[in-house]
Formats: structure tokens, C-alpha cells, sequence
């Protein structure tokens, strides 16, 4: 699961912080993102998209509080495990037209 798949399922619609408009010193404007570290895990920011670039450290945490110990644990695998099945389903698929393929020639002849 890409990143910016987890960062829509991590923002409420419904959070007046994500309609919040914040520029950096280029003039970019900035979308929250998601953090999905070990260390700050689910927690959403800001920041400027030439961050370390342009020596711009534009950043700024939306979530001050901490994301409860269960979500903590639960989501990044969760993230985890549906790679690992979407992974799984594509080695299957191209193992399934491979033999669609075999067939089509087993009939054939």
C-alpha cells in the first residue's frame, strides 16, 4: 500500500485542519501528509516539499497528541500484510495467464 493511499485513509474529511492553507518561504502550498516511522507512527505533518533543499526546514505537526498504543502497533502492520497479499496476488496472476497461455498452446496441438 503506497503512502499516499495510507495518508487518504489517515484524513478525516471531516478535520477542519486538512481545508488549513500553509505556505512555506517558496511559496509552496503545503498538504498534510503522514508519518509511518517506527518512531512517529501515523502522526500527520506539514512540510515544505524542497524541505532540506533551498535550505527551507519548513515543518509542523498537525497531531500533538499521541496516536493510542493498539493503533501504534496495529495499523503499520496492517500496511505491512497488505503488501505482502498484494505481492502475493500479482506472483499468482502471472502464474495463472502463464498457464492460460499453455493451455491455449495444449489445445492447439
Amino acid at each position: 500500500m503506497s503512502n499516499a493511499m495510507l495518508n487518504r485513509i489517515c484524513n478525516d474529511e471531516n478535520d477542519p485542519m486538512l481545508r488549513v492553507k500553509l505556505w512555506c518561504k517558496h511559496g509552496h502550498l503545503l498538504s498534510m501528509q503522514t508519518s509511518w516511522s517506527k518512531h512517529n507512527p501515523i502522526q500527520r505533518f506539514w512540510s515544505c516539499p524542497c524541505y532540506r533543499e533551498d535550505a527551507c526546514n519548513f515543518f509542523r505537526w498537525r497531531d500533538r497528541e499521541d496516536v493510542d498504543i493498539l493503533s501504534k502497533y496495529v495499523i503499520p502492520r496492517l500496511a505491512k500484510r497488505i503488501k505482502e497479499l498484494k505481492e502475493a496476488l500479482a506472483c499468482y496472476e502471472s502464474h495463472v495467464e502463464s498457464n492460460k497461455v499453455v493451455m491455449k498452446e495444449k489445445r492447439r496441438s
